[in-house]
């Protein structure tokens, strides 16, 4: 093993770890998330690679020391580079520097980033493969994006995007993504592959049946729409998003029972009033058990079930103060 390259699951860390294989060709590629990033560092440094890229996983607080402790076990000619658009903390960040080349900036996704860091020598289509990231992480706005998305028919690229975003709805991303991930590296667009497209089609239906299950279920806190366990896996951001509309809320939530006792949730806000990363560093700061984080506009959370009311009752109080 050379080369590593690791990214998240979501559109932004498909396409991200896409541009990763251009950059360093015969990479070995792992899907993480932020939750398990310090134990995939652990295991891969066994290996002694030349060279490590991590894109789009957001730098986990409660495990930050033992992030530090894995990136130590690797040697230390190993070439480390961790590029991400999550929050950080500005010691933290400065922390994480020091051990390796951390190139971190809010408001970009992960795979405009990785495109601006290795551009120089990377093919015409890993640029629109940064274009599919920012549109399917809503970070379409940016100078850079809209810079090239006025270079291109930008209605085409939504197009491609959007059967992306639809598709992975309903593709196991330890399994199908792989796949997905190395043919977007090889410039086949999504509307070219036949399995994407009848994915995307499909999801688009479900997903219009869950609108009319969250219109029926959603309840409302507050400013804040909640639906629980909806009848299907998947779909929690759209149904988050479901829930403020149909509630007339200024955030939506989709939550889910666990076997552990536990309400998954994940959040999104509607409007710009309301950081949902900060709300839920003051939120959850002193419930047992209980994390999450984000971005401003979306962001995940956990907390036991028995918490569920007084984070409600909480997150509603603080949107209500934004």
């Amino acid at each position: 093993m050379t080369t590593v390259c690791i990214s998240h699951g979501d559109l932004d860390g498909i396409t991200s770890g896409a541009i990763g294989l251009l950059a360093f060709p015969g990479s070995e590629f792992y899907f993480s998330r932020p939750s398990k990033i310090h134990k995939d560092l652990y295991r891969i440094a066994k290996d002694r690679p030349e060279s490590v890229l991590i894109s789009d996983i957001a730098v986990n607080l409660k495990q930050f020391d033992n992030i530090l402790r894995a990136i130590g076990r690797f040697p230390k000619k190993t070439r480390l580079i961790w590029i991400d658009h999550h929050p950080i903390s500005s010691s933290q960040k400065k922390r994480l520097a020091s051990k390796l080349e951390f190139v971190h900036e809010v408001g970009p996704c992960a795979a405009e980033l990785v495109y601006r860091r290795f551009h120089e020598g990377l093919p015409e289509h890993a640029l629109r493969l940064a274009l599919y990231g920012a549109i399917g992480d809503y970070c379409d706005e940016t100078p850079f994006a809209r810079t090239h998305l006025d270079n291109y028919d930008k209605r085409t690229l939504y197009l491609e995007a959007g059967l992306l975003v639809q598709a992975l709805q309903e593709i196991d991303y330890r399994r199908e993504s792989k796949d997905l991930l190395r043919k977007l590296s090889l410039g086949i667009e999504p509307s070219s592959m036949n399995d994407i497209v009848s994915l995307a089609m499909k999801a688009t239906r479900i997903e219009n049946e869950i609108f009319r299950y969250v219109q029926k279920h959603a309840r409302k806190q507050g400013p804040i729409g909640y639906v629980l366990d909806i009848p299907i896996g998947g779909y929690r951001g759209k149904s988050a998003k479901f829930a403020a509309y149909v509630t007339d809320s200024r955030i939506g939530i989709s939550a889910r029972s666990t076997d552990d006792d536990e309400i998954d949730m994940s959040i999104r806000r509607r409007g710009k009033k309301v950081d949902l990363n900060r709300a839920l560093n003051s939120v959850l700061a002193d419930l047992p058990d209980a994390h999450g984080g984000g971005h401003p506009a979306a962001a995940g959370a956990s907390v036991n079930r028995s918490d569920f009311p007084t984070f409600l009752q909480r997150l509603a109080e603080y949107a209500g103060r934004s």
